[in-house]
Parts: structure tokens; sequence; C-alpha cells
């Protein structure tokens, strides 16, 4: 470990807690209405009139009562984040028997329910903060990773959220659905946050070595899944033992299932070595059914669409009969496991077709090496892990001469025709694929490079832009405040600073402060304040009686110019004429800055984003924005669209929507140093999107864009669902 100046130390440690702080409190300011209308879904879907009634309260309570939740959730995190700083932290002190004391039973349930949502929160969470403890460790300047000793871990998140939920209830039930309302939005937004914290680390050179994702092999924390290895061992063991005795077997060998668990040295089925067990430790496979299954693994591959179970058919055979329980439950579920990723919207088709390949081969593993099941480590898993990953690249249509669809056609179809019994096949292909996807993207950075540099001619002119726009701002606010320095009814005040504002910031943008447009916007301000001033005598009534439909028709040309919507112009000008009558009345009370009916405060639509297009270095460039006039500051979206944007980081997927509902993915190569532009592009096609912050943010928040969730994958998903299944259904008597 090498010394870190303390300074910079403290400096990025304050970045990554202000960080986090002003994030989470966006998101938690954000989440009240959304809560509010899943609780009214939760009213309309159920028919139980006290779940119905319990949810209607709490949409009470979270509609009124919100903003309460959500200061205290963040008084609580900004005191749990005050806690990081480069001091030594305190040695644990044993407490003296005399300092403990008996818990209640509310006590006992109320640990249990905040350890099981700590610890589905610090799962969610551990692709990406492993290597964030460990870069928090560095900096702090300890020697040893102490999960426990990352104060800005998701365990002060978990800290403030339950602090928030106390704050609006004191009853324990109340209190834990709020927290199931609130856990999936916190499990769905705090992996993308402590992912941006991991890429500025990796920026400023923390541990850059480690790869974002770099985690222990085991995960960590959180409620056990049915697809954890303590819970397939007790599962297989269970399910065996049921069948053994349904058929009069006695006792399937259980040793198999102890000698699986053990991950140590001298475990003979090691999956890293992709070894097989030893024939005293290995139940008896028949060696008709292995006949069988050589056959089925040689079958070709159907017609593209059609996907058959072999296993099913492998299950269904004679020879599947003369195996023991325990062989027969693997059978269950690998067949279970493939009906479940062919029934899974979430897997392209193609995909489905390149798994089904893999059947026979993942059959064999499971039968021969229990810690297939038990070991996400098991190369075969790790194989089938690589191709979701792949997967993400596509969505739901996948072009089947895609270079890394025929890289991984290759490998499954050599793992097809050539796997016996060794998982060494599978470790050899993982090794090529990563070899491969690093190659290819390493040509995507570097073809990024110099798209890069045309793009960052463009952030410069967009400085530039911003510049002008806030020269332009200061200026028309500098025209405004004569007219603004004396009491105006609030009718005409409110128009200057919603309305009259936008035509000035057009001129001023498009012609120049200089320009004989914007003096006349100014001339026309004045004049507008002038008409509601009280007269001195019929002279001047006369005057304004004469300038009146100028000034009316300058109004007009101005509220045409930026798009005002015709109801708020209507109401405008309606009072507008009543306060001209009461000037022509010498209504001194009606014309007082006295509270007026208020003129809705409308802004002209957001202008439509401006696609160019343009070809450079053999390069296709579509630039997104808005157009030039837009200030980014007005029209902008707001809430989480920004937030999701900050948040991006290299490597991350947007799945982009044109008119015509059509997707298409596209990943995150290149950001500019200050966030302004955002480079896409996808290895399928030689072409790149620039993208400002605004727009981006714009096409999130109207849905035109949609981040792609790093799921879990499909094997982990169908081995959770199969073992899930197995477990709680009824078990069918066979005779073996």
């Amino acid at each position: 470990m090498t010394d870190i100046d303390p300074h910079i130390s403290q400096r990025l440690l304050r970045e990554g807690r202000d960080f986090l702080e002003h994030d989470l409190g966006a998101l938690f300011d954000e989440l009240g209405p959304l809560i509010a209308e899943e609780l009214l879904s939760l009213i309309n879907s159920t028919r139980d009139s006290t779940e119905q009634r319990k949810y209607l309260h709490m949409r009470t309570d979270v509609q009124h009562d919100w903003e309460k939740l959500a200061a205290a959730f963040r008084d609580e995190l900004g005191r749990q984040l005050q806690a990081t700083s480069l001091l030594a932290t305190e040695k644990f002190i044993e407490p003296h028997f005399s300092q403990m004391q008996l818990v209640s039973d509310d006590e006992i349930t109320e640990q249990i329910v905040r350890r099981e949502f700590a610890g589905r929160i610090n799962e969610a969470c551990s692709e990406e903060t492993y290597a964030f403890d460990l870069r928090i460790a560095h900096l702090l300047g300890r020697e040893e990773h102490d999960a426990g000793g990352n104060q800005l871990g998701p365990s002060a998140v978990c800290a403030a959220v339950w602090a928030g939920c106390a704050a609006m209830y004191a009853d324990q039930d109340q209190h834990t659905l709020l927290l199931r309302q609130i856990e999936p939005h916190l499990r769905a937004e705090l992996p993308q946050l402590y992912r941006a914290i991991n890429e500025r680390l990796i920026d400023a050179g923390i541990l850059p070595q480690l790869k974002r994702n770099y985690r222990p092999v085991a995960a960590r924390g959180g409620k056990a899944v049915a697809s954890d290895p303590a819970n397939i061992l007790g599962t297989l063991q269970r399910l065996a033992q049921a069948r053994s005795t349904a058929v009069g077997g006695g006792n399937p060998v259980t040793s198999r299932m102890t000698d699986a668990g053990n991950t140590g040295s001298g475990s003979a089925g090691r999956a890293g070595g992709g070894e097989i067990l030893s024939p005293d430790d290995m139940v008896a496979v028949s060696a008709a059914l292995l006949e069988s299954l050589q056959a089925l693994q040689t079958v070709p591959a159907g017609p593209p669409g059609e996907l058959t179970n072999l296993v099913r058919i492998a299950r269904d055979s004679d020879a599947a009969r003369q195996i023991q329980p325990l062989e027969a439950i693997t059978l269950d579920i690998v067949a279970m496991l493939f009906d479940l990723i062919f029934d899974d919207e979430r897997v392209p088709n193609a995909v489905k077709g390149l798994v089904s390949r893999l059947q026979i081969p993942v059959l064999k593993l499971a039968m021969l090496d229990q810690q297939f099941f038990t070991e996400r480590s098991h190369p075969a898993r790790r194989f089938l892990d690589s191709i979701s990953g792949i997967s993400i690249r596509w969505g739901k249509t996948v072009n089947e001469g895609d270079p890394f669809y025929l890289e991984l056609l290759q490998l499954v179809e050599r793992i097809q025709g050539t796997f016996d019994q060794n998982a060494d096949i599978f470790g050899i292909a993982i090794t090529e694929l990563a070899a491969f996807v690093s190659a290819h993207e390493a040509m995507e950075a570097e073809a990024s490079r110099v798209v890069a540099a045309i793009v960052q001619r463009k952030e410069e002119e967009l400085l530039l832009q911003r510049e002008r726009q806030a020269s332009a701002r200061q200026t028309v606010n500098l025209s405004l405040a004569p007219l603004l320095a004396n009491p105006l009814p609030a009718t005409i005040e409110q128009f200057l600073l919603d309305h009259w504002r936008e035509v000035l910031q057009h001129h001023a943008l498009t012609l120049g402060t200089d320009s004989a447009e914007y003096h006349d916007a100014e001339r026309i301000a004045a004049e507008l304040v002038w008409s509601v001033v009280p007269k001195k005598g019929a002279e001047e009534r006369k005057t304004q009686a004469a300038r009146l439909p100028k000034l009316l028709s300058g109004l007009n040309q101005g509220m045409d110019l930026v798009g005002t919507a015709m109801d708020t112009r209507c109401l405008f000008m309606d009072a507008l004429v009543e306060l001209h009558l009461a000037v022509l009345r010498s209504d001194k009370r009606a014309l007082s800055p006295s509270p007026v009916p208020a003129i809705p405060k409308v802004t002209a639509p957001v202008p439509t984003l401006l696609v160019t297009h343009s070809e450079d270095h053999g390069f296709h460039l579509e630039e997104v924005s808005f157009p030039e006039t837009a200030a980014p500051a007005e029209n902008s979206a707001r809430g989480s669209g920004v937030r999701h944007v900050k948040n991006l980081v290299r490597g991350d997927w947007i799945e982009f929507v044109d008119d015509d509902g059509e997707s298409r993915r596209e990943r995150l190569t290149w950001v500019s140093p200050s966030r302004a532009y955002f480079l896409f592009s996808n290895h399928a096609a030689n072409c790149a999107i620039s993208i400002t912050a605004e727009a981006l943010a714009h096409r999130l928040q109207t849905d035109t864009a949609r981040i792609v969730t790093r799921d879990t994958s499909i094997f982990e998903r169908a081995l959770d669902g199969a073992i899930n299944a197995l477990d709680t259904a009824p078990q069918e008597v066979r005779a073996y």
C-alpha cells in the first residue's frame, strides 16, 4: 500500500460523503409521490378489506407526512456520514457483564427486521461495495479491508432509512410495511450510486487496478435466496431423503453432499480445477444414463426458435429409472432450470438457443460434481454468467451476424461437441471470451478517442454558449431591475419575471443586447409598467389610449416568439384590461400592489431536441442537444433524470427509443471532463451518439431513453426458481 497525502484522502472522503448525502437526499424528496402511487396500485389490486384499509391509511400518511420522513432521513444520514475521517477508529471494548440487559420481544423483532433489511441492501450493492470498501480502507490508511469500517457503506444508509420510517411510525408493523415500499427503490438506486463513487475514485487514482465490480466469490450478507449454497445443500438432502423413504430405499448417500459443501484445498470436486469427485466419494451414476446423455449431447440444434428440453427427455428415459434419489432430484432441478430459462421473457430467443445447446454438458456436470450447484465460481456457471453479460448489449433483438454472437456460438458449439466430464473446457471458454470482449472494447475505446476529440471541440463551443447565456441573463436582469424597483400589481410583476424575461433572453441570445429588437422589447416592458401607473390628468389618459394598440400588439408578438400558451395569454390580457380600466377610473386601490388574480406560470414548452448527423474519420456521428436558444437551466429535465445522468459511468448501457418505438442499446464510452457531453457507441455499427447532459436527462425523464439495469444472470434466476419450486411442490414418487 502506498501512502496518500492526508489532505487528498480527506478531500476524496468529503467528496464521497457529500455526493452520497446530496444524491440520496434528492432521491427521498422524489420518492413520496412514487410510493403513494404504488400504494394506490396495492389498494386496487387486493380484495382484502383489511389490507386495503392498511394501504389507504399509509397512502394518506405518505401524502401528508413524507417531508417529515425525508427530513429525518437526511438528518440521520448526515450524522452517520460525518463520522468518516482520517482519525484512527476506536478500538472495540468488550462490554462488561454488568452492562448487559434483557430485551423485549419487540426489540428482538426490530433487530431481526433491521438486520434482514440491511442484509438485502448490502447484497444488492455487493457488486460495487467490495471494491469501494477496499478503496475507503486505502484512503483511511488501513492495511486490511473491513466492510464494517466503511462508514460510507450501505449500513449508514440503512440506518438513515430506519430513522426516517421511525419518524413517521412508531408501530412496528406499519414501520416494516413502509420499509418494504422503500426497499425496491433503494435496491435499484444505491448500487449505481456506489458505482459512480467508485468511478470517481478510480479517476483519482485510488486502486485503479481493481475492477469496479471486484468482489469475493461468495456473496456477502442479505437474506439467503433459494439458490444460496447452504439452502441448496439442505434442500437436496431433504428432497432426496423424502424420495428415498417413499420408495423404501433408505438414506441416500449424504456424504457426497457434505463433501460438496467443503471448499477447502482437500476437496476433490473443487470447481476451479474442473476435477471430478473421486469414485469413493461419488454416488454411482448409471453407465446407461451417461451413455444416453452422450447420445443426446450430439443431437443437432433444432430450427431457430424451437427449444427442446433435452433434460426432460433424459429424465423420462428408462436409463434414468436406475439412478439414486439424489441423482433423480438433480435431474428434476436441471430440467426445471432450463424450462425457466426458456420461459424467461427477459432473455432473447437467440440467446436461449445458445443456452439450449449446453443442456447435456450442464446436466453431466450437475450429476458428477455437486459443487456445480453450491459454488458460484464454478466454471460452467461463470460461463453462463458471461452469456448474460454479453446479452446486455442486445436487448430483445440479437443480430446473429454480430461478432459477439458468433464468438459465443463458436464456444458453445465446441463445448457441446467435445465436453466429456471435465469442467476445464468451460474455464478455457471463459478465458477466450474475456480476451475477445477486452479486445473489442479496446477497439471501441480507441475509436471513441477519435470521436471524443470531435465532441470535445463541441463542448468548448457549448461552454462559450453557456457563457453567452449567463451574460444575456445578467443583462436581462439589469434591464428589468429599474422596472421592478417600485411596487407593481402582482399580475404585471409576475408577467415580467416569468414571460417577458424569456422574450428579452431570446433577443439577447439570437440578435444581441445592442439590437433594435432587444431595445424594442425593453421599451414595451417600460410602457407596460407605465400603462398601469395611475395617471395625473386627462392628457396622460389620452396618451395611454393612443399607445395601447401598439403596446398590446408588441406584447402579443413577444408571447408568440416564446410560445406562451393561449390560455395563459388570455388570463393575462383579461387581467391587464381590468388594470387599464382601473387606470381610467383612477381606482388607486385596484392598482395597488396587493394580490390580484395571479397568472399561472406557464413557461414555453421544452423545445424539440435538435439532432444533427455528420461524418468524420469514417464515423457517423449523431449529435443530440437542445437548440442554442434554449437555456439549460430553464429547459433541462428535473428530478430523477438529472440524478441518473450525474451517476452514469463509463461502461453503462442506455436503451434509446425512437419515435416508432424501435430501440437500440448503446454503451457509454466517454464522458467529457465537465460532464456536459456523453458519448455512446455500439460495436455493431460504425457510429456514435454525442448527447448533452441536459438532452440525455430530458430523454430519461420522457422515457425515450432508459438505463439498462444489470440484472441477475439468467442462470441464477432460473436456479433460484427451480430450487424454490421443488422445495415447495408435493414430491412425486417414482420407481428408480
